[in-house]
């Protein structure tokens, strides 16, 4: 599983409140999720709910890697 793969898993499957991705909310993908997050863990994209009682469950996505832009033109 790529890095996007990954990424597209939580964000699609995922139950998603303020700013944090819930991985355990439907059994039927809880493998595929937590797989996904080891991707992103292995990676360092992956942060885990501070919150006791969430944090078995409840990660957020960070560092994502983005497209590069030039602005410069034809300059």
């Amino acid at each position: 599983m790529t890095i996007d793969d990954a990424i597209f898993n939580l964000e699609t499957f995922g139950r998603h409140h303020l700013e944090k991705i819930q991985i355990d909310h439907d059994k039927s993908c809880e493998k595929l999720l937590r797989e996904s997050v080891a991707v992103l863990e292995g990676a360092g994209m992956i942060e885990w709910d501070k919150v006791p009682k969430w944090a078995h469950c409840d990660v957020r996505i960070i560092n994502r890697p983005t497209a590069k832009n030039d602005f410069t033109g034809d300059l």
